[in-house]
């Protein structure tokens, strides 16, 4: 009975540990409200990887240019000196007659440097730079470049994508998913290059050897304030695509007031949503709704700090105490609706991770278990427990416990009853050698003195 209670006292005070947020809807509550257009989205914290909205992030589609990212980033690693010239091949242009290819206006033998070859790579998407900075990289071993980018989805996790081509032309064999496109964004953000080419709205490229300077603008319309149902302040820089099968896509980055944001809208619509006669892109207004709907209604807050005693758990052997107290083992910060009361996250220990006791002694610090953080019912972060503070353990409590413990088992009580049994027969025995000796005693003749000497 006092291991049950203390069980249940453990679990009642881990479920009253609670910080609280306002009551209301989780955040999957609030996606499904919105009008999303896209078959696929996420929108994740660039900061600490936190997922707000997602739906069917790990379903694999084609990228379409989204596909430029990855060509990027193979080039930002492959190429210390992005002013380097290169020059245009005709084979890197004329592969892409008859594609439909999206194309930056570069001709056969136009001598361009790495940097204005990016520019155009990722502001107009043109298709044939793509391929002259896979040759310049490669050797011309396309096979190698390809390779390469799969290199590096391999090596940042992104098992779920993979690439054919470095220009995103629809292909059976080349796709993505939303999780994976947020992790090659946020590593190609960190090339400082790529970050200042990304946020770029409009971009003049240097005279050539065959064309004067001219200017190239972001197909990222969330960018430009002239695209009113697009445009969001907060949006720092993207890369969009299309084709028939993948669709409208785009990735962008938002930031605001230290809060930094990915989305990721794929496989979406161009169709006429407000009735307004002119088609929208689907992906455009989902990324818009989704960064908005973030900087307006969460923050970042501490869910958990090592000063908060968030549980007991019963303790053995100690000297002063029969329970130790726990804490998180580090504060741990979570992006959580604004204006958070209390009432709504709950700290909880992972079933399985929760011992039955401790046993002193045990020092401040120490780990004890896991524990989960929920905020309307969903797991948000999983955190550590450990002791928080130091329990010495008491020798009279410990061989107390120690006897108490041989006592009360099985082959303590099995070991008495067979030594009480022995005694008892022993005893039993020498009573019985005790009788038959007084019997044996008693069975002589005691003769006196006149009687001795008459039988002499």
């Amino acid at each position: 009975m006092k291991r049950i209670l203390s069980i249940i006292f453990v679990v009642s005070v881990l479920i009253g540990a609670v910080f609280c947020v306002p009551a209301g809807a989780s955040y999957d509550d609030v996606m499904e409200s919105m009008e999303l257009y896209s078959d696929c989205v996420l929108l994740v914290s660039a900061d600490n990887s936190e997922v707000i909205f997602a739906k069917n992030e790990g379903k694999q589609t084609p990228p379409a240019s989204l596909t430029k990212v990855i060509t990027a980033i193979v080039v930002l690693e492959n190429c210390d000196d992005l002013n380097q010239i290169v020059t245009v091949s005709e084979s890197a242009i004329k592969e892409l007659d008859g594609t439909g290819s999206s194309l930056g206006g570069l001709q056969p033998g136009e001598q361009v440097s790495v940097y204005d070859l990016l520019c155009n790579l990722l502001l107009q998407s043109a298709n044939e730079a793509a391929t002259t900075l896979a040759d310049f990289i490669s050797g011309n071993d396309r096979a190698k470049f390809i390779s390469m980018m799969n290199e590096v989805a391999e090596r940042l996790g992104c098992n779920n994508s993979h690439f054919v081509n470095p220009h995103g032309l629809d292909d059976d064999d080349q796709y993505v998913t939303a999780e994976d496109m947020a992790t090659f964004v946020k590593h190609a953000m960190t090339f400082p290059d790529f970050e200042e080419i990304f946020g770029k709205v409009t971009y003049t490229l240097k005279p050539t050897n065959l064309q004067e300077e001219r200017i190239i603008r972001n197909t990222n319309n969330m960018m430009n304030s002239a695209y009113k149902d697009y445009y969001c302040k907060y949006v720092k820089g993207g890369k969009t695509g299309s084709t028939s099968i993948a669709g409208r896509c785009v990735v962008a980055v938002a930031s605001n007031d230290g809060y930094n944001y990915i989305g990721v809208a794929l496989n979406s619509t161009m169709s006429d949503v407000d009735g307004d006669g002119v088609n929208e892109n689907g992906a455009f207004l989902d990324c818009k709704e989704m960064f908005e709907w973030a900087f307006k209604n969460i923050e970042l807050v501490a869910i958990s700090d090592t000063t908060r005693i968030v549980g007991q758990v019963p303790v053995k052997y100690a000297k002063t105490t029969d329970f130790l107290t726990l804490s998180p083992a580090e504060t741990v910060y979570s992006l959580v609706p604004s204006g958070t009361d209390s009432g709504s996250l709950l700290v909880e220990p992972v079933e399985g991770t929760m011992p039955e006791f401790v046993k002193a002694p045990v020092k401040k610090g120490d780990k004890i278990c896991r524990a989960k953080v929920l905020y309307a019912g969903k797991v948000i972060k999983e955190i550590d427990l450990v002791a928080s503070m130091d329990v010495e353990m008491g020798i009279f409590s410990f061989f107390g416990t120690l006897v108490k413990n041989l006592v009360s088992s099985w082959p303590f009580r099995i070991a008495a009853a067979v030594i009480i049994i022995a005694l008892i027969i022993i005893l039993l025995r020498r009573r019985k050698k005790n009788k038959e000796k007084a019997a044996e005693k008693s069975s002589y003749r005691i003769l006196n003195y006149n009687d001795f000497m008459k039988l002499k």
